[in-house]
């Protein structure tokens, strides 16, 4: 009976001892999980390397390096005139130096890149390089992004009335190759109507261009 009752109480000790290890296991994957998809918290780390005006690599403290594309900047490209003085500049304010990484909740990663606000030793370089002529804003993106009310986005081109001539944008900004109209006189485009693909829309998106609802149309 003694023998009975012994090896009794070492099965729900052992039965016990489990569930509390699988909770604990099952509790740090999921926390663990958590740190890694979630891209919309903010992070510091170390800047590695400017790629271009607009781009740039961040190790984190993690050792995690994770590529980020300026918010509402659209540097000049590798080919294009003042490409070199925008990268110079971003170099200047960021390479080795601490960044804290603010990302846009209103945009998910964009060619495996994170869109954020950096800050350089505690310098918005975004508003930074718009600031100093390296750079235009970005404004295909100003009904799209959380940052687009800022003051330093308003000063450089993004505007309220952006969201409203929301489909003027469209039209003007990408190549429209076959224009159609409704009974009423009114545009219908579809994706086949335009050259362009990845055309922000926002959350106005009269033509039904995003299927996804992402902000991005005619994903390609």
């Amino acid at each position: 009976m003694r023998h009975f009752l012994f090896y009794k109480i070492i099965f729900v000790f052992l039965v016990f001892f489990g569930t509390i290890t699988f909770s604990n296991q099952v509790w740090a994957t999921s926390l663990n999980s958590d740190l890694v998809t979630t891209t919309s918290l903010n992070f510091s780390g170390t800047v590695t390397k400017v790629i271009d005006g607009d781009t740039l690599d961040v190790k984190t403290t993690d050792g995690e390096t994770i590529t980020i594309r300026l918010v509402l900047v659209d540097a000049p490209e590798s080919e294009e005139s003042g490409s070199d003085e925008a990268k110079n500049f971003i170099t200047e304010q960021c390479l080795n130096k601490n960044a804290e990484v603010d990302p846009d909740n209103n945009q998910g990663l964009t060619y495996g890149r994170t869109v954020a606000v950096v800050y350089c030793e505690g310098v918005n370089v975004n508003e930074a390089i718009l600031d100093n002529g390296f750079a235009d804003v970005y404004q295909d993106f100003c009904d799209v992004s959380e940052f687009a009310d800022t003051n330093w986005a308003q000063e450089h081109g993004c505007s309220n009335s952006s969201n409203n001539d929301n489909d003027d944008d469209i039209e003007s900004s990408s190549g429209i190759n076959n224009n159609q109209f409704d009974n009423d006189g009114s545009v219908d485009l579809d994706c086949k109507d335009f050259d362009e693909k990845n055309i922000p829309v926002g959350s106005n998106d009269p033509h039904n261009l995003d299927a996804d609802g992402d902000g991005i149309g005619c994903e390609g």
